[in-house]
């Protein structure tokens, strides 16, 4: 019998925005990525995630993709496993994993569920009575991503939240507008070793391996970019290492000017 592995745990993170609509200020947003739903990944552990999403009663909850693993048969498996997430909207982006395997069968299989898939394209969102820009851009890694098409909807009066697999993709987003920033794709390394795992991942062009990074010039407008080190398993059924839990990360919005005057 394979040995258990840990549940995800929820982590709380605060982003200043500036000029956040003051609507706006408390908004949370329950983030989702790397399930790799599959042999690997126990289905009780992406339940857990699940569950621990909806209990932090979010306004919006963004999957950042690779929902699964390797093989096609796990979008099936996929289809049975991710539905149950409770929010007004649920939004999708897709990883390499998931083009690698099937791209439009995971599509379906998130459809099936009600969930907005974004791809290269915005949609705006009514999150307590004003509205907000979510822009999905297309998995990067494996060449789906298109920045023109992605921001084409997303007005720069809102403000802007970017759901991207990859991570290394934030700058470019920031220089298009993009307030935040949500990304997964990195595992945090999943099996971390200090020293070693941050050398491995720039020479393979990884330069943000987990968490909070500001992002932009500094006397640009602000742009933040999250690194979640996402639910599942890929490779072996293990995470080890500063960083690397699996997680339900939940991000609150607030407004800049408060920040500052506080």
């Amino acid at each position: 019998m394979p040995a258990a592995v840990p549940p995800p745990h929820v982590t709380e993170h605060e982003i200043h925005v500036d000029g956040l609509d003051p609507r706006h200020d408390g908004v949370r947003i329950a983030q989702l990525s790397d399930l790799h739903v599959g042999n690997l990944t126990p289905a009780a552990h992406i339940a857990a995630a699940i569950r621990a999403a909806n209990a932090a009663a979010p306004d919006l909850i963004a999957l950042t993709g690779d929902y699964v693993c390797w093989r096609r048969h796990e979008v099936g498996m996929a289809a049975e496993q991710l539905g149950g997430l409770s929010a007004p909207r649920v939004v999708a982006v897709l990883g390499n994993h998931d083009y690698m395997v099937w791209g439009h069968g995971v599509i379906g299989a998130l459809e099936r569920h009600g969930y907005e898939v974004l791809r290269n394209r915005a949609t705006i969102a009514r999150v307590r009575g004003a509205p907000l820009a979510v822009v999905g851009v297309d998995d990067p890694v494996t060449r789906h991503d298109d920045l023109d098409a992605a921001f084409a909807g997303a007005p720069a009066r809102l403000t802007r939240i970017a759901l991207c697999h990859l991570g290394d993709r934030g700058p470019q987003l920031a220089a298009r507008g993009a307030d935040v920033v949500l990304s997964g794709h990195t595992h945090g390394g999943q099996i971390y070793v200090e020293g070693i795992t941050d050398r491995v991942m720039r020479r393979i062009g990884l330069r943000y391996r987990r968490g909070l990074y500001p992002l932009g010039a500094p006397a640009a407008r602000r742009s933040t970019l999250y690194v979640t080190p996402g639910v599942g398993f890929s490779g072996v059924r293990r995470r080890h290492g500063e960083g690397t839990r699996a997680e339900v990360a939940v991000i609150t919005l607030r407004q800049a000017a408060a920040a500052r005057a506080a």
